[in-house]
């Protein structure tokens, strides 16, 4: 096991990190971006474990597979970022939700436990965890929760997990970013379903709620969040918890109206029901500077530049 003790509060370069969720949209960038920066790392899959001594097997469902990981990398921090990361899949399937969610949780905690040395872990939540406390303003680490669905539910009993078994001699840090997307996103979510609608040729785009107002961030800056974290604090809180968000929140129908636009679309917009969430709240609005305060982490890149790259 690597040095935990922060280097002038700088997590040591030379440790290794295991990544969950290695494979999903923001996994595979986070595993680029860290192995450029010259760090170890363990990628993990729950069925197919080919691809080198980098890859293994972990399975949130299998708490011995997670030790056995943990025991083969021995990493100096997790990022854990495996989740059912879909709100409408989570109100389709909510057990599901939570086995994943908070049941993950519990298993990678009680594996930690049984290590002489737990790594470091950053957990990875989600702003959405604030809920209806939108509905009273900005929303910051110090807001009360007031999650509205499963997913967000799960997520919140995710950190309380975390924060209550996790190994207190453990450094821990959570991380609640903002709506993000990219190129590679599942269009399951709404801004690439909007744009695989229009390089579709749509002249009719189906959306759902498209009056409420959300902070959507390119996943390049959230994952440049991640990295700043693990350098700067990682090491050296415990149970800190930062918002990741631009601080601003457009109208999905403002971001719609400009893909329309740069596509050069004449589509129309049609209200689907059954896209329609009864859950939303209308407008979300987060505030990150605890983030920037403690590693000087701002977004790089505009909203534009997010769109241009969805419609690729």
């Amino acid at each position: 096991m690597a040095d935990l003790m922060p280097r002038d509060g700088i997590f040591p370069s030379d440790g290794a990190i295991l990544v969950t969720g290695s494979s999903g949209f923001v996994g595979r960038r986070l595993v680029r971006r860290l192995r450029a920066s010259g760090y170890k790392v363990y990628e993990t899959a729950r069925f197919d474990v080919e691809g080198g001594e980098d890859r293994l097997h972990f399975d949130l469902f299998d708490k011995q597979s997670i030790l056995r990981a943990l025991n083969q990398a021995k990493p100096a921090a997790v990022i854990h970022l495996a989740a059912q990361s879909s709100v409408s899949g989570s109100s389709s399937s909510p057990l599901a939700a939570w086995e994943t969610n908070a049941g993950g949780a519990v298993n990678i905690c009680s594996a930690a436990l049984e290590l002489a040395a737990a790594p470091a872990m950053m957990f990875v939540s989600s702003t959405e965890v604030y809920g209806s406390a939108f509905n009273r303003g900005v929303a910051t680490e110090l807001s009360s929760p007031e999650p509205m669905n499963p997913y967000a539910r799960s997520k919140l009993a995710a950190e309380q997990i975390f924060l209550d078994t996790y190994p207190s001699h453990a450094p821990l840090v959570i991380a609640r970013p903002a709506n993000h997307s990219g190129a590679g996103q599942d269009d399951r979510f709404a801004l690439p379903s909007f744009a695989r609608q229009l390089r579709d040729g749509s002249d009719t785009i189906k959306v759902g709620n498209i009056g409420v107002c959300r902070d959507f961030l390119h996943v390049e800056d959230v994952v440049d969040a991640y990295v700043a974290l693990l350098q700067k604090t990682l090491a050296c809180e415990r149970g800190a918890t930062f918002n990741i968000a631009s601080g601003n929140s457009p109208t999905l129908r403002q971001l719609l109206e400009r893909m329309i636009e740069l596509v050069g679309s004449e589509a129309s917009i049609l209200v689907d029901p059954d896209r329609v969430r009864l859950s939303d709240i209308q407008k979300a609005f987060v505030d990150s500077r605890n983030l920037t305060t403690t590693t000087g982490w701002r977004p790089k890149r505009s909203l534009d530049e997010l769109l241009r790259e969805l419609l690729l």
